[in-house]
């Protein structure tokens, strides 16, 4: 099953993975065998979305991050955790200070993240500043340390999450306004 995805026959099938992940895991668990790790990865979008719900899976907190379907996911399928990122986000609403912790605690996830899919990592953080009250939008340190690549990938989305953090700190827009001279000039 470890080598299976790399049977050019079977990548023509746009069900196999997911016709096999179906109908192995009828009779065992998911991670049993790693089922999940070596055929989820390689299914379409929907498919996966609609393996993750027969197996209960709707945040990404409830995947183990040392278990071999979390890293794969991210190797193959980084918009998958992108959703289940914002369902994480979604379920720590309810609690402030997780919810403004969550990119912090999982800063090494969103820099795998930020190289695969820069653009709808900035949308997630976009979405996330417009949650927070206005005195706490600050752009996490990813975004600071990464300036000039995330500018370079996807220069519209960075103007418009630099205009959201800086709408309550004086200051601050015209620090980027530099930079933003200096980057495309």
């Amino acid at each position: 099953m470890k080598n299976l995805h790399q049977v050019y026959a079977l990548k023509k099938s746009s069900s196999f993975f997911y016709d096999l992940a179906c109908r192995l895991t009828e009779t065992n668990n998911h991670q049993q065998y790693n089922i999940d790790a070596h055929l989820l990865p390689f299914c379409k979008r929907e498919q996966i979305f609609d393996l993750l719900s027969r197996w209960s899976i709707k945040r990404l907190e409830q995947i183990d991050s040392s278990s071999p379907v979390y890293s794969k996911l991210i190797r193959y399928q980084p918009f998958i955790i992108i959703h289940l990122i914002k369902e994480d986000l979604n379920e720590k609403k309810k609690d402030y200070e997780k919810f403004s912790n969550y990119f912090k605690i999982n800063e090494k996830l969103i820099g795998l993240i930020a190289e695969k899919e820069p653009k709808e990592l900035i949308c997630l953080f976009i979405d996330y500043l417009n949650q927070l009250e206005k005195h706490q939008r600050f752009l996490p340190n990813l975004i600071q340390s990464k300036q000039k690549y995330f500018f370079n990938k996807v220069p519209n989305e960075m103007i418009q999450l630099i205009t959201i953090a800086a709408s309550n700190q004086p200051g601050f827009y015209s620090s980027y306004l530099f930079i933003l001279n200096y980057l495309f000039i």
